[in-house]
């Protein structure tokens, strides 16, 4: 539940949020790393602030997911391989991503199975439709700005009385 993260907690992961998007803006927005970083660098960041809140912390489904994909992603804007499907092979690393997931969760982490389909279908439509919206889902800012928000309703939420306090 989005009231189950302890304040300090909450406060760690927007900062890691926050920094992920800073990073993704001048490193790819503004600098000289190419799009195609662009969901590695998203699953590092929602894998930082996963690690933050520990193995009962949140984000941890979202972050296994993007790193899979995004090391699929890479490897193929890098490597431009010629004899390789780049929707097969993002598929694989996606796959990967819910295989790692679901290993963490034997572990007793905090991994949502719901967590993990529902990140690999978004990350799927926004590959899938982003040929109709090039300006927007072909630009690192939008990425940077929708991580960013994240980190700030984090900070929001952290910044609200808790209910212990609310009922005295």
């Amino acid at each position: 539940m989005i009231t189950d993260t302890a304040k300090g907690v909450r406060i760690r992961q927007a900062l890691l949020l926050l920094a992920g998007a800073l990073a993704l803006e001048l490193l790819v927005a503004q600098g000289t790393l190419r799009f195609y970083w662009t969901p590695l660098i998203l699953g590092l960041t929602y894998l930082a602030a996963a690690a933050a809140g520990g193995p009962r912390g949140s984000y941890w489904a979202t972050s296994c997911v993007l790193v899979g994909w995004g090391l699929a992603v890479v490897y193929v804007g890098a490597t431009e391989p010629a004899d390789i499907d780049t929707a097969g092979a993002y598929l694989f690393g996606a796959g990967l991503g819910v295989v790692a997931g679901t290993l963490l969760a034997r572990r007793n982490f905090d991994v949502s199975p719901l967590g993990l389909g529902a990140t690999t279908a978004a990350a799927g439509l926004i590959f899938a439709i982003s040929p109709r919206a090039p300006d927007l889902l072909y630009d690192a800012r939008t990425f940077a700005l929708a991580i960013a928000a994240v980190g700030l309703v984090n900070l929001a939420l952290a910044a609200r009385p808790s209910s212990s306090r609310a009922a005295q």
